[in-house]
């Protein structure tokens, strides 16, 4: 295969990125593959080279090192072409990466992406002052455009777990695999301890045999949180123990200068950056390792330091998880105090445990050989290319709402295919007419098109008309025939983007209801009905104001009032008082409503005569003795007592 490996660092530069691409380039090259490096350098012109091609670029310097260049460069493309690339590799997402990115959609090339970098652990350069909110805006563009970047590769390679787990969180769809950095072995592993070099560079720091020396090798930089093994080394005790520090970095300065303010220069050594071919001895001229940074992807120097047979001091964090083994081939700490703690533990092994932990150490980082690394890549290369093989063209393109319907064609398939995408995933993934999409990335979406369609119809009905977590569910299934796992995914989405929110919609119905004269039981009802969870229902009904619930009851009282003819003023109350319980009012409101209901002084008399008028219809067929009888019982049950009743027919003359 003709392979390009994109990068915005590269050799003379050291770093991690450097080291794995160089590794990764030299054993694909043993294995008989033509390799070439698209990278950029500080100057104006383009440089090509020996397989190197050399864009122009603009150093950063808070970056250290690293490089920017324009994602297109003009004059380029002849080399590129004269390349013929199968594939192309970005190790950089930003930078030449997104002119890997443009020459592979232009040139119709399989792209591989490696996610090398958490960008969300280096904020702090963009934003010095630390604003909480301008850092937690940032962070979120990053996972954004790392999901765009990575969602228009054919494969991504995570060096980790950890770094698989994270693009999953940010939303990428196209496929993940962890592929960890090789090492070339024999640049660390085949270092005599008693050579002149290694006893050289350990004299830079102390010549005393009884000295125990730390040594972190890296970018000195805060996200590598140094000052938590230099507090520690100064609080220590024991004056033999020492840190030299290899590397250079945005945060030299920083770090001297704390070291300055806790008096340690005695014992934490600057040694600035070592030459690439020198590393495997500045590794074997000290004791151990440490670190602890949690921004690694992988952690090249944890496995650099245990192929020199060092066991390694290291942060708990998922990178680790697979090499560093308590006690056998190294300590974890959080703390300053628990790395001293460990340093103890360290220092009362015997030879025989040292040589037992520098075995395991090299035996710990044999699977991440360079060969093995080759030969993982060759895997991930030949998928990307037989995925990009089956791609699918876009010929049809129409909006709707917060999402696009797209038809596309394939050579494999009779009929067009047709599926629904979020309006985001179709910007992010830079769609247009003749668009090509690979067979993952469709098949991707095609696997969850029962979501989106629920999504876009559940949204649809959001436009018109507010909705419960449950009656979201109780449609996806009822209505679009959605199974209850994907109704139950849809309503937690729009819970989580805050289109449905039970509480809110509970706080708002529950004072809409009241305002419309509902008791405060109704509500609870209709609440309930509605599907929401007893506790919101009655924080929303204790929230309403007991005042307006008096008022309603008063308003339904004059109401039910009008509605009651022929009775007397205690029975009316009485009436009202049940009819007010039985709309969902508490007993002691609507005793209080009905005793407020204010009659004329003459409502008893009047409705006396109205309620004598209609028993005398309701019985004039009965016999004299039977009407009276029958009229005395009805006057009585309308709450009238028999004096009034008995006047009344004597007046009448019955």
């Amino acid at each position: 295969m003709n392979i390009g490996l994109v990068t915005d660092t590269y050799l003379p530069d050291i770093n991690g990125v450097v080291s794995s691409t160089v590794t990764l380039k030299n054993a694909l090259e043993k294995a008989g593959h033509t390799v070439y490096v698209i990278t950029n350098h500080a100057g104006t012109g383009i440089q090509f080279e020996d397989g190197i091609l050399r864009l122009p670029g603009i150093k950063l310097k808070s970056f250290y090192g690293y490089k920017v260049s324009s994602p297109i460069n003009v004059g380029a493309g002849s080399y590129i072409e004269e390349m013929d690339l199968d594939v192309i590799h970005l190790q950089t997402n930003f930078g030449v990466g997104l002119y890997g990115q443009y020459l592979a959609n232009t040139m119709n090339i399989p792209l591989v992406d490696t996610y090398h970098t958490m960008y969300t652990d280096y904020t702090h350069y963009i934003n010095p002052k630390g604003f909480a909110g301008f850092d937690r805006v940032s962070k979120d563009a990053i996972k954004a455009a790392s999901r765009a970047v990575c969602n228009n590769a054919q494969a991504v390679v995570a060096p980790s777990q950890k770094t698989r787990e994270a693009l999953i969180e940010y939303g990428v769809l196209a496929p993940i695999y962890v592929v960890p950095t090789g090492l070339d072995l024999d640049k660390f592993m085949n270092i005599d301890p008693d050579s002149e070099r290694v006893k050289e560079i350990r004299a830079q720091v102390s010549t005393d045999p009884e000295d125990l020396i730390l040594v972190f090798v890296g970018r000195l930089a805060k996200e590598k949180s140094l000052e938590i093994p230099i507090e520690a080394i100064v609080q220590n005790p024991n004056p033999h123990i020492h840190l030299a520090i290899v590397g250079t970095g945005p945060d030299e300065d920083f770090y001297r200068n704390l070291t300055d303010s806790l008096h340690g220069n005695e014992r934490i050594h600057f040694l600035g950056a070592a030459a690439p071919e020198e590393i495997g001895q500045y590794y074997q001229a000290f004791d151990a390792f440490v670190s602890a940074s949690l921004s690694e992807t992988q952690g090249m120097t944890y496995l650099e330091a245990m192929a020199a047979g060092k066991m390694v001091f290291g942060r708990r964090d998922d990178v680790l998880s697979e090499l560093l083994d308590e006690d056998v081939t190294g300590f974890y700490f959080d703390t300053p105090a628990e790395l001293n703690e460990k340093i103890d533990l360290f220092l009362q092994l015997s030879r025989q445990q040292k040589e037992e932990a520098r075995k395991a150490c090299q035996q710990k980082i044999m699977p991440y050989t360079a060969e093995t690394f080759a030969y993982a890549m060759e895997r991930v290369y030949s998928q990307a290319i037989d995925d990009y093989s089956l791609t699918y063209e876009v010929e049809k393109i129409q909006f709707s709402g917060n999402y696009v319907f797209l038809q596309m064609t394939v050579d494999s398939e009779k009929e067009p295919v047709k599926m629904i995408i979020p309006i985001d995933d179709f910007f992010e993934l830079k769609i247009s007419l003749h668009t090509k999409l690979d067979d993952y990335m469709v098949r991707s979406y095609l696997d969850i098109q029962n979501f989106y369609w629920a999504m876009y119809k559940v949204e649809q009905r959001l436009a018109s008309r507010e909705m419960t977590y449950r009656q979201v569910v109780d449609y996806c299934v009822r209505k679009l025939d959605s199974p209850l796992s994907v109704a139950n995914q849809v309503a937690d989405e729009l819970e989580l983007i805050g289109k449905i929110n039970d509480r809110s919609y509970a706080m708002e119905k529950a004072e809409y209801y009241q305002s419309i004269g509902s008791s405060k039981r109704q509500i609870e009802q209709r609440l309930y009905k509605a599907g929401i969870d007893p506790e919101l229902i009655r924080e929303a009904c204790n929230s309403l104001s007991s005042k307006q619930e008096k008022s309603n009851a008063k308003k339904l009282a004059k109401r039910l009032a009008k509605g009651l003819k022929a009775q007397s003023v205690r029975r009316k109350r009485q009436e009202i008082t049940h009819k007010l319980i039985l709309h969902g009012y508490l007993p002691d409101a609507a005793k209080e409503a009905a005793e407020e209901l204010d009659f004329n002084e003459d409502h008893d008399t009047e409705a006396l005569q109205d309620a004598f008028e209609k028993a005398l219809r309701l019985y004039a067929s009965k016999t004299p003795d039977a009407q009276r009888a029958k009229i005395r019982t009805y006057c009585l049950r309308q709450g009238f007592n028999r004096e009034d009743i008995d006047a009344l027919m004597e007046s009448e003359d019955l």
